[in-house]
């Protein structure tokens, strides 16, 4: 898995096909990768609790299923944080994450999308508010999620307000990967406001995520 970076920590995982065919259709439409949704599933739900009950009726029923998906992932000293709040009784750290991962993607409330191919990332240039630039580089190094995976992701809960180009002069150029049917939202925007919409997207992150 290449050389592991300081304070991060490897997880083992096992869900039933059911959710990892969700894992997959998201992934898909995100235009991401397995370990970036299982880590951004992780924390959308990093506040949910489960009871000893819940943990021990989820192992049993992975180790009766013939048919499920085992991986590894690593976790960043801030998911390992999120698991250490917990209270895991006597299972280990991988029996948690195996619980915890089965138990919310089936009892989930959150809204995604799914597609059966993964779909196309397009590459644009905007002219981006620098202070916004700079915390998504450093929340995504913190989580270990991709800037690209959470800027899609923003997308599925669209802003409906009217982009006011921005004029100050604080501002970078970055190149951002959005997925085609991300870009489809863009397309009757106007080029100069196309920028104040990526901005309001990482503002809407940077105040759902904290």
């Amino acid at each position: 898995m290449g050389k592991e970076r300081k304070h991060e920590k490897e997880g083992r995982s096992i869900v039933n096909k059911k959710n990892y065919r969700k894992l997959m259709g998201r992934m898909n439409y995100l235009a991401s990768n397995r370990t970036n949704m299982i880590l951004l599933t992780i924390f959308l739900y990093q506040d949910s609790i489960l009871s000893e009950d819940q943990i021990h009726e989820q192992l049993e029923k992975t180790k009766k299923d013939n048919e499920t998906e085992t991986f590894y992932i690593m976790l960043s000293s801030y998911m390992q944080t999120i698991f250490k709040h917990k209270k895991r009784y006597f299972f280990t750290l991988d029996d948690y994450i195996s619980a915890f991962l089965n138990v919310l993607l089936e009892e989930e409330t959150l809204d995604w999308k799914e597609i059966d191919k993964k779909q196309p990332k397009i590459t644009s240039i905007y002219s981006i508010d620098k202070d916004l630039v700079d915390w998504l580089e450093k929340f995504s190094e913190k989580t270990g999620i991709s800037q690209t995976t959470f800027l899609n992701y923003s997308f599925i809960h669209s802003l409906s307000c009217e982009p006011r180009v921005d004029h100050t002069n604080n501002k970078v150029r970055k190149g951002v990967y959005l997925t085609q049917s991300n870009m489809e939202c863009l397309k009757d925007i106007e080029t100069a406001k196309r920028s104040t919409i990526i901005e309001q997207q990482i503002k809407a992150l940077r105040t759902f995520l904290k």
